[in-house]
């Protein structure tokens, strides 16, 4: 209980702070700013009350979450309290110290586009360069079943300028530190003609399985996932009786005779990757009305191959952006690596081989490849708001064990909530990233969902997220199965101030 009392102090605390200040702001996802004493937008805040799903495991959900701008600086807090089905508070959300970084949803200096920005902590999409590399990494694709703590800066003068990106600092303060680190910097050699570089390197891959308790078995092959003295059953009945009897029962046929030594370890084990890039780009016209960008680019995947993008073209008019590109690659390489799902692909479970893989792995199966690129951005005159990506490379020449066809499908379908009565949210979005038929929509790359709110009083709404995913949990190949299907329901009501 006392804890319980400290933690809806410091929600109290912050509630409190939140509205004192009345500057500028910038507005969480949903949430319309509120104006200040001055005109201005000001602070804004969501109160969540409902049901959500974590690890497998369904809590009430009491949380707060503060956009507090001053001036330029601006921070954002989300404090959470998850409740289980015996009134108790989820104690692994505040028994680490890196669990009160996890409060931090952002803080930030000025905005992206200024000549100097920063901002640390979630990050929904970050780009380097024309996106060879990195093409819309996020750290929140497993929010709030894991917190991610990164940071994106970018800072430009009139001849040359640079961007930083960094995933997640908790990683530096585990047992196996890792990061997943980008960045790149141009110059202006000639007018508006400008040549980058850009570096991007994951330092420890293994950092993307999930291993509760710490013990270096992740939790797929991990029979006690929050308990590090034990991994399998043989662990636990030696411990609590005797290994003779362990074996017994494992004779028998009543537990599974693993122990931990049969089991792959990842406390000291680390999986290294680099990619390293150059970018040429022009503005070749320069209208009120249309802007058309020419661009080349190319990486290399160290130890892996290459590949390039050339002629490449972006068109601006007013609310759309189109992007057209040739790509190329001579194998083993894959266009934005780094892409929205990859934490999700970072490292995984092979159901099928009962062995464990990083994204790297794939690579040697990644023939040479020709294609095309396609991309757009559209508001649609204040009513919808659209996007989409499409990407289709084929090899003439692949082995059988190679993909002969790598396709990447991502969207996404927004309504303006102002102009429909009582709608608070509504969004649809899906991704799916280097498969061989987009027909097969589901797979485990796949990251669907949607999201509808309903204003039920004014300031008060009820949203309803949903997201799905898919896992091979029996290793045929398909995500066709019972249990394959991982929905992630969240249904909360929120306060706006």
């Amino acid at each position: 209980m006392k804890k319980l009392f400290i933690i809806l102090m410091i929600l109290a605390g912050l509630l409190l702070f939140g509205q004192e200040d009345q500057q500028t702001s910038e507005s969480p996802d949903n949430v319309p700013a509120v104006e200040g004493n001055d005109g201005t937008p000001g602070t804004t805040g969501t109160a969540v009350i409902g049901a959500v799903t974590v690890d497998g495991k369904n809590y009430q959900q009491i949380g707060l979450r503060l956009d507090i701008p001053l001036g330029k600086l601006g921070f954002g807090v989300d404090v959470q309290l998850l409740i289980d089905e015996e009134g108790n508070i989820r104690e692994e959300d505040w028994d680490e110290f890196e669990d009160y970084l996890d409060k931090i949803y952002y803080i930030r200096w000025a905005r992206k586009g200024d000549p100097f920005y920063v901002r640390l902590g979630g990050l929904d999409y970050s780009y380097l360069g024309y996106n060879i590399i990195v093409d819309g990494y996020s750290n929140m694709i497993e929010y709030p079943s894991y917190k991610r703590l990164g940071m994106e800066m970018s800072f430009e003068t009139e001849k040359f300028g640079g961007e930083l990106l960094v995933n997640n600092y908790k990683e530096l303060i585990t047992d196996k530190p890792g990061l997943l680190l980008g960045t790149r910097a141009f110059y202006k050699v000639w007018g508006d003609l400008a040549v980058g570089v850009t570096y991007a390197v994951d330092l420890n891959e293994y950092n993307g399985l999930r291993d509760n308790d710490d013990d270096g078995y992740p939790n797929e092959i991990d029979r006690y996932p929050e308990d590090a003295d034990y991994a399998t059953d043989w662990d636990y009945y030696a411990d609590q009786m005797t290994e003779a009897l362990a074996d017994s029962m494992a004779d028998y046929g009543v537990i599974d005779g693993l122990k931990k030594d049969d089991l792959q370890n990842f406390k000291d084990r680390t999986s290294t990757l680099a990619i390293w890039g150059a970018d040429i780009g022009y503005p070749i016209y320069k209208g009120e009305l249309v802007g058309i960008d020419v661009y080349g680019q190319m990486a290399q995947i160290d130890g892996y191959g290459w590949g390039f993008s050339a002629p490449a073209f972006r068109i601006k008019s007013g609310p759309f952006i189109f992007r057209a590109e040739y790509r190329h690659t001579d194998g083993e390489f894959l266009f934005g690596y780094f892409n929205p799902t990859y934490e999700m692909e970072r490292a995984f479970y092979n159901a099928a081989t009962g062995t464990f893989l990083t994204k790297q792995d794939l690579l040697d199966y990644v023939p040479a490849l020709d294609g095309f690129f396609v991309g757009m951005m559209f508001d649609g005159w204040g009513i919808f708001r659209l996007s989409a990506n499409y990407q289709d490379m084929t090899s003439g020449d692949a082995d059988d064990d190679e993909f002969d066809t790598i396709k990447s499908l991502t969207g996404e379908f927004a309504i303006n909530e102002k102009l429909i009565p009582k709608l608070a949210a509504a969004k649809a979005y899906y991704m799916q990233n280097n498969v061989e038929d987009l027909t097969e929509w589901r797979t485990p790359s796949t990251v669907m969902g949607y999201i509808l709110g309903y204003n039920i009083a004014e300031g008060t709404a009820i949203y309803f997220d949903y997201r799905y995913t898919f896992q091979d949990m029996n290793g045929d190949f398909d995500v066709k199965d019972k249990g394959e299907t991982i929905k992630t329901i969240s249904i909360s009501t929120k306060v706006t101030f």
